[in-house]
């Protein structure tokens, strides 16, 4: 089944429909909230905490059903960045910019708990790094990418990974044999 691309609507439209399912819901909660402790016990002081925590309830509740309408309907808000395709192919020749493969190591923490999801990430740090090497035939970066190897397969050993993870692994360890007489390895 082939995805559409995730159509992105004017700052308008979005204000629109914020409004719609967030601000009307909660302009509502809060008029009713208030008005029957006030009006009909004459208690502002519970009509004010009632409406406080009522409104922050149908707030967040209805901040979940807005978002669930974008995604469902394929809409992007004119907030969210714009997310940049890397390709991670050592034998192109093309280089990944260094800021993104920092953020990517940045990230690991993130995934010390779950070993697979580690795995794989080391793997494609390590990819990455090899992608610039030869880009730019230079070993220190190679160095990098071998490291992050070794990583990998520390990280691996008498651990339950699925089978892309190791094919992962193992496609980085083919790159680098295959590439470390370029850098003057034995």
């Amino acid at each position: 089944m082939d995805r559409q691309e995730p159509q992105r609507i004017s700052l308008l439209k979005w204000l629109g429909l914020f409004l719609l399912f967030v601000g009307l819901p909660t302009a509502v909660s809060v008029f009713i909230s208030f008005s029957i402790p006030y009006y009909i016990f004459h208690n502002p002081t519970l009509a004010n905490n009632l409406s406080i925590i009522v409104s922050i309830v149908v707030f967040v509740i209805s901040s979940y059903f807005f978002n669930r309408y974008l995604l469902s309907h394929n809409i992007i808000s004119p907030f969210t960045r714009r997310r940049k395709t890397i390709t991670v192919l050592p034998d192109s020749g093309e280089p990944i910019d260094e800021k993104y493969i920092r953020s990517f190591e940045a990230g690991l923490n993130f995934y010390k708990n779950d070993s697979n999801e580690y795995v794989k990430r080391l793997a494609m740090i390590g990819l990455m790094y090899l992608q610039n090497a030869i880009a730019y035939g230079n070993k220190d970066y190679y160095l990098k990418a071998r490291d992050y190897l070794y990583k990998a397969e520390e990280e691996l050993n008498g651990k339950n990974v699925t089978f892309e993870t190791r094919l992962l692994v193992d496609n980085l360890r083919s790159k680098i044999e295959t590439y470390k007489y370029r850098f003057g390895e034995r």
